[in-house]
C-alpha cells in the first residue's frame, strides 16, 4: 500500500483561511492534522496553500503540515519550541514509510530521512538518521551539503553503517508530501502543468462515467483544488478577477444530495481522493 502510483503526482490546492471557523489553535491545529494525515493516506507529493481575501493563516497551515510530515526523530531538531505548535500532540500520527524506524541490521535495503550534523573540512558529511550516533555519507555526494539540511539517504553498509545520498523521487514508496505557499490561486492554476480538477457543490456529478473520463485523460499529474469554510471555489476565483471554468479542466461535485449544509474542507478532500483512489 505503500508504493507510488507511478509518475501519476497529485497536488493539493487548499486556502489560506482553512481554519477561519476554529479560533480554539487546539481545534485549528487537529483540523490541519486531518488535511496532513489525508495527505498521507492518499499519497499526495505537494500541498500548496494559496492566500484568499480574509484570513491569512498561511503561516499557521504550513508549519502544522510540514512538522506533520517529518518524521518524528528528527522534529526536534527542526522545529523549535514556538507557538503554532503548542497543541502538536492532537496531529495524529502519519504513519507513513519514511516515519518507521526499523532495524538496520534486519532490512536488505532501508531508506531513511536524515539531518546533516556535520560537514568536515575534507567534506565527509556526518547525518543523523535516528540512531544512537550519526553516520557517515558515503562520497560522491553530487552537491554540495549544507549543516542542518535534511536529506533522504539509502542505507548503503552496515558494518559500519555508511549511507548514501538519494533523491526523493527515486525512492519506490510512498516519502511524504513537500509544502508551499502561493500568493493567488489563480496564478498557481494559470501554468499548472498537469489537470487541474476543481471541487464545488455546483460542479458535474463525480459519477462512475466522469471518473473514467478523467482517468483516461490523467497524465503526469493532477491538481485538486478545494474552497474555504466560507468560500467556495468560484468565489475565490471571482474575487481575484477569475472564473473557475478558465481555470480548471473539470468542476466536481464529489458529494451530491449532501445532507448536511456544509463540506468542510478536509471532508471534502477524503471523500474526493477516495473516490478516485477507486480508479487509480
Amino acid at each position: 500500500m505503500s508504493v507510488n502510483r507511478g509518475k501519476t503526482l497529485i497536488n493539493l490546492l487548499i486556502p489560506s483561511s482553512l481554519t477561519e471557523e476554529s479560533p480554539d489553535p487546539r481545534i485549528r491545529t487537529y483540523k490541519v492534522g486531518q488535511i496532513a494525515r489525508a495527505a498521507s493516506i492518499f499519497r499526495v507529493d505537494e500541498i500548496v496553500i494559496y492566500k484568499t481575501k480574509g484570513l491569512d493563516d498561511s503561516k499557521f497551515i504550513s508549519t502544522v503540515l510540514r512538522y506533520a510530515e517529518c518524521p518524528p526523530y528528527l522534529r526536534k531538531k527542526l522545529f523549535p519550541m514556538q507557538d503554532n505548535l503548542r497543541f502538536c500532540g492532537v496531529i495524529p500520527p502519519l504513519r507513513t514509510p519514511h516515519h518507521a524506524v526499523s532495524d538496520l541490521l534486519k532490512n536488505e535495503e532501508e531508506y531513511r530521512e536524515g539531518i546533516v550534523t556535520k560537514v568536515g573540512s575534507d567534506q565527509s558529511v556526518w547525518v543523523d538518521v535516528g540512531l544512537d550516533s550519526p553516520v557517515l555519507l558515503k562520497p560522491p555526494h553530487g552537491r554540495q551539503l549544507h549543516t542542518g539540511e535534511r536529506i533522504s539517504v539509502r542505507i548503503f553498509s552496515r558494518r559500519p553503517i555508511t549511507v548514501q545520498l538519494v533523491d526523493k523521487r527515486d525512492i519506490p514508496l510512498y516519502w511524504g508530501y513537500n509544502v508551499r505557499i502561493a500568493n493567488t490561486l489563480h496564478e498557481e492554476l494559470k501554468d499548472a502543468d498537469g489537470l487541474r480538477i476543481a471541487t464545488s457543490r455546483f460542479g458535474q456529478m463525480l459519477d462512475q462515467a466522469t471518473l473514467s473520463e478523467i482517468k483516461n485523460k490523467t497524465r503526469d499529474k493532477v491538481h485538486f483544488i478545494f474552497g474555504s469554510p466560507s468560500k467556495g471555489v468560484e468565489s475565490v476565483l471571482h474575487d481575484e478577477g477569475h472564473n473557475i471554468k478558465d481555470s480548471s479542466d473539470y468542476v466536481v461535485n464529489s458529494i451530491p444530495d449532501q445532507g448536511a449544509a456544509t463540506v468542510r474542507t478536509e471532508e471534502a478532500v477524503y471523500i474526493t481522493l477516495g473516490l478516485f483512489n477507486l480508479v487509480w
